[in-house]
């Protein structure tokens, strides 16, 4: 018999004699003929514990036996924990938005049809973790309110590798300028409208990031993989950003805390096809610096633009000559032109305050201004191919407004006002300001499916 079990039947022999010393101590307050035998039940019960004490000892001198087991208790929820340490991280998030709104553009001439309420969009997305590999999808649709009924916002896929560095391929958002919008506003600011800020296309890039560092590299093959409708701003009907690449690097001060100060400098460039029929390939390259602060409550974003589109002359697109002092943009299948060349100079300032008032989580008040600086001769053709010449100069564009968080719902209401940024569908570009008013509500939600 081993030392643990001659322990174990000593402890349950010494427990048994207490439980009848017990039942004997009760029955003799009733019969005292019965006081001998309890004597002698407690000179055992004495006996048995000296055995124990015996054993202990013998115990304590003696060397530890090799268990017989394959691992000791300890050892199993070891490994158990390193095993599932090592297991790949998996996740899976499924998501969705609906929003509609309220537009106003004073008309003078007809107060009845100025405002409307009009459907936004739908959409659907996906993201997950399959360990080192991550991916993300949304798709969207527009039933009512925009040209094209649906459209592939961003899909792609990353691989994580060393500590630092990533890789994804697919339609992903281009790191260029302050990231993620550049905005505030519902409505998008002038460097959106551009194609410079919330912008997306298709290729490969590489990230690394350590510490406050951050540097991407990608190579982009198209800017819309050949959808007719995007969410971002590129060239369009008759133009294209092919055979392009971008380089973005950043550095973060007081990363993690509630003051932080990103400044970043971007470069992109590449080849536009420009026509149809055997097009000619002009060529783009546009340059940015850019500063994102986070004081707190408080938001102050700066950018700077220069850019050019390179245009070939004595192309056509639909039986239309392409100008080479503007270029055909569009969003959410709506077109309208831009300058060819030209500087951006954008500045944005925000304040949130924190709100308990019921479902009403915070209030942000914001101002969004930009200024185009027209290239070249300082205008251009504002008017689209095919319509009648419309020589525009310099454009500006502001947003004020305020955005209300009830958590999954959010509400902007934003005054929009323009000159000469009929880009911004608030108004012709006729060099004078125009203002319009947009009220919109946002339903944006999501859940884990996968979460271990």
């Amino acid at each position: 018999m081993d030392r643990s079990s001659s322990l174990r039947l000593a402890a349950a022999l010494i427990g048994a004699s207490a439980l009848w010393s017990g039942q004997a101590l009760a029955q003799s307050s009733s019969n005292t003929s019965k006081a001998h035998r309890l004597q002698a039940m407690q000179q055992q019960l004495q006996a048995l514990k000296s055995q124990l004490a015996t054993l202990k000892q013998k115990q304590h001198n003696m060397p530890a036996e090799p268990s017989t087991d394959n691992a000791s208790t300890s050892d199993q929820a070891s490994a158990s924990s390193t095993a599932q340490a090592n297991k790949p991280k998996q996740t899976l998030t499924l998501g969705g938005a609906f929003t509609a709104g309220y537009k106003l553009k004073p008309d003078m001439k007809n107060h009845r049809s100025s405002g409307d309420a009009i459907a936004g969009i739908a959409a659907f997305n996906v993201h997950g973790t399959e360990g080192k590999l991550s991916y993300g999808a949304e798709y969207r649709w527009s039933p009512t309110a925009f040209a094209d009924s649906s459209y592939l916002r961003y899909g792609w896929a990353a691989y994580d590798f060393g500590k630092h560095s990533q890789i994804k391929g697919g339609m992903f958002y281009v790191p260029f300028g302050n990231l993620r919008f550049g905005y505030q506003t519902f409505w998008g600011n002038l460097t959106y409208y551009a194609g410079f800020t919330d912008n997306q296309a298709a290729g490969l890039g590489y990230k690394y990031e350590n510490g406050p560092w951050r540097l991407d590299v990608d190579a982009f093959k198209n800017d819309d993989l050949e959808q007719h409708s995007l969410y971002g701003s590129n060239p369009f009907d008759g133009y294209q950003q092919v055979n392009g690449g971008n380089v973005r690097a950043a550095y973060t001060f007081n990363q993690g805390t509630h003051h932080s100060v990103q400044v970043s400098a971007a470069v992109r460039g590449g080849e536009l096809q420009v026509g149809e029929d055997a097009p000619h390939y002009g060529t783009r390259w546009a340059a940015t610096a850019a500063v994102d602060a986070a004081l707190g409550p408080w938001t102050l974003q700066g950018q700077y633009v220069d850019y050019r589109y390179n245009i070939p002359a004595g192309r056509s697109y639909n039986d239309n000559a392409l100008p080479t002092d503007a270029i055909t943009m569009e969003n959410y299948g709506f077109a309208y032109q831009m300058p060819a060349s030209g500087q951006i100079f954008a500045a944005n300032v925000a304040r949130t305050f924190k709100i308990g008032w019921g479902a009403l989580h915070s209030i942000q008040l914001y101002d969004n201004y930009a200024y185009l600086m027209t290239g070249g001769s300082g205008r251009f053709n504002s008017a689209l191919p095919g319509n009648a010449p419309n020589p525009t100069g310099d454009i500006q564009f502001n947003a004020v407004g305020a955005d209300f968080s009830f958590g999954i719902l959010q509400v902007w209401a934003d005054v929009l006002t323009g000159k000469n940024a009929a880009m911004t569908f608030d108004g012709p570009s006729d060099g004078s300001w125009n203002t319009r008013y947009n009220l919109q509500m946002g339903l944006y939600f999501n859940g884990d499916v996968i979460k271990n």
